[in-house]
């Protein structure tokens, strides 16, 4: 009965708002419409007046300067008499060029300036100028009136030229008049159709009401399934926007990282002083902790390079059992409950490997090293789930909702990155997956990876891996384009002393400017004016590496080698060599 009472008061109120918005609006029209008629007709007066009365009557020393004795009283009664007539008000003669007023039937007003020099030079130069003012708005006696205010340019008999203005102020009180004529009228048409309004959609409006109230528990149901997936889209948005900055971080960092790696590489090798020596090699183990964190970054951003094949997720948790169980310690206790007839899936059996190990280990400081880890397989239509279950502490919703952040952590200053799970969330998403954790203060946690299954069947495991290619030298012609000038210097730097024969560019445009032919050109992906790919295909050149802080949806269309930042020397000479030893790859890029 309340709900039926509100929802009938707010019809009611919503009905009147909008007839009343509506009689506003038009009565806002037609006060504007009469005004605007008023202001022509004031105009047309005003006009008559000066070409008909103040051509002939006026004389160029009434308005060389304010005019005073016989000649004032002779003007007030020409303006009495013959120009305000039908509610004038006020007239003014403004002198030329500086807006000094020489007469007006307000004596106090003679003698004092324009005040807005603007519309004075509009009116100079042959304008009319209207408007709704006051009429002592710049000083003079009597009441303060509202009034009709309008100049014209004058021009006295014989001269050729504008000699001044003429203003005139003309009673605004007919118009409102006017104006209230109409109002009462409306106003109570306007209540009588409301009335009516209300008289007829009232008995729909109830209908309405008793069919809302039927539908009150689905919707109540729909909006909380709708609250819920409003939620995830958030926690998703806001995983993205994270996600971009820290790829977008992950990437800078890489070409600075590569410098420091690099260079600090070259002054180990080539200092003599052990103390220096030690140092160097200081620089470039934090280079390489640092390079860990953004593969850590790239991991969580989906930027890092995916070697992905078909795999059955049972067969990645038990290889991984064993390393574990000695991760974790004896006071966990690991339980396995994996689904013998569990699909296969497609992703990087490194990174699930990853996966899995970031989970037990968050399981464990999660029950403070002691406790039941429980890790399941199970199909679920058409994807495949892997769960790391605890009993530990829990999470409450805050922490929850900020567990996949990085950098977010629960734990002490020094005692994690929080980039743990994270990493988790990036490389799951990136192989085509989802991640989502169920978890309250004191029930544990339970983090549930699923993937979309596969029907393709695993390609044939290499009986043993291919040998690395030796880390030689050669005489070939090398063209490195990278628009990062200390990655450049680098490269030559690396590739000259193998003994091959570098040419730098710093973009695609100067790239095309140069003489070749080269033997292999080494480019970065993303470029200011394009990309490594479109570039390769311009230049032919008939071998092509590419190199890049992170994984390039442009490598989609080339089967090109790709190296990614940061890389130490040797990883780059032994990749280039091998490049050039297999002859197989001395064809132009297609």
């Amino acid at each position: 009965m309340g709900h039926s009472i509100r929802l009938h008061l707010r019809f009611a109120a919503a009905t009147a708002a909008v007839i009343a918005t509506a009689g506003a609006a038009l009565l806002w029209y037609v006060q504007r419409q009469e005004v605007r008629q008023a202001e022509r007709t004031v105009a047309s007066h005003t006009e008559y007046a000066e070409k008909s009365i103040l051509r002939d009557e006026l004389r160029p020393s009434d308005l060389a300067g304010p005019v005073t004795g016989a000649r004032l009283k002779e003007l007030d009664a020409l303006f009495d008499d013959r120009v305000l007539v039908d509610g004038g008000l006020r007239v003014k003669l403004y002198r030329k060029p500086d807006g000094l007023v020489t007469y007006s039937n307000a004596h106090s007003l003679i003698g004092r300036p324009n005040d807005d020099p603007a519309e004075f030079r509009e009116v100079l130069n042959g304008g009319t100028v209207r408007d709704v003012s006051t009429l002592n708005h710049e000083g003079g006696p009597g009441e303060d009136v509202k009034a009709l205010e309008v100049y014209v340019p004058l021009q006295l008999r014989g001269q050729a030229r504008t000699s001044g203005v003429f203003e005139l102020y003309q009673a605004y009180s007919p118009v409102a008049s006017t104006i209230r004529s109409f109002i009462l009228p409306f106003a109570l048409l306007l209540l009588a159709a409301l009335i009516g309004l209300w008289i007829a959609l009232f008995p729909l409006v109830q209908r309405m009401v008793r069919a809302i109230e039927r539908d009150r528990a689905a919707r109540r149901t729909a909006e909380i399934a709708l609250e819920e997936t409003s939620e995830q889209l958030r926690q998703s948005q806001k995983m993205d926007a994270i996600g971009r900055l820290a790829g977008g971080v992950a990437h800078d960092f890489n070409n600075l990282l590569l410098a420091i790696n690099g260079y600090a590489d070259f002054l180990a090798t080539t200092l003599t002083d052990e103390e220096q020596r030690r140092y160097a090699l200081e620089i470039q183990a934090a280079g390489e902790r640092a390079a860990a964190l953004t593969q850590q970054l790239l991991a969580f951003s989906r930027r890092q390079v995916l070697q992905s094949r078909v795999l059955d997720l049972n067969d990645s948790v038990r290889e991984m059992e064993a390393m574990l169980r000695r991760l974790i310690g004896p006071a966990v206790k690991v339980e396995l409950d994996l689904d013998s007839q569990l699909h296969r899936v497609e992703a990087d059996p490194t990174q699930i490997a990853q996966v899995l190990l970031n989970l037990a280990v968050n399981a464990r400081d999660g029950m403070g090293g002691r406790g039941t880890l429980t890790i399941s397989t199970r199909n679920d239509g058409g994807e495949v789930m892997l769960e790391v279950a605890d009993d530990g502490a829990g999470m409450d919703d805050d922490t929850r909702a900020r567990v996949f952040e990085p950098f977010f952590t629960t734990k002490e200053v020094g005692q994690g990155t929080g980039l743990g799970l994270s990493t988790v969330y990036g490389i799951v998403t990136q192989s085509g997956g989802s991640i989502d954790v169920q978890s309250s203060p004191g029930a544990g946690a339970t983090f549930t990876v699923r993937l979309p299954a596969t029907a393709t069947e695993p390609a044939p495991v290499p009986s043993e891996p291919p040998r690395a290619a030796a880390a030689n030298g050669g005489r070939e012609r090398i063209l490195v384009v990278d628009d990062e000038k200390i990655v450049r210097e680098l490269l030559d730097r690396i590739l000259r002393d193998h003994g091959y024969q570098v040419t730098l560019a710093a973009s695609a445009r100067e790239a095309r400017t140069l003489d070749g032919p080269w033997d292999l050109l080494l480019t970065d992906v993303v470029m200011p004016e394009t990309d490594g790919v479109k570039l390769s295909k311009e230049l032919g050149v008939p071998r092509v590496m590419f190199i890049s802080g992170y994984d390039q949806e442009a490598l989609v269309d080339t089967d090109a080698p790709f190296l990614q930042k940061p890389f130490s020397r040797e990883e780059l000479a032994r990749a280039v060599r091998a490049l050039f030893d297999d002859e197989r790859t001395a064809t132009p890029v297609a």
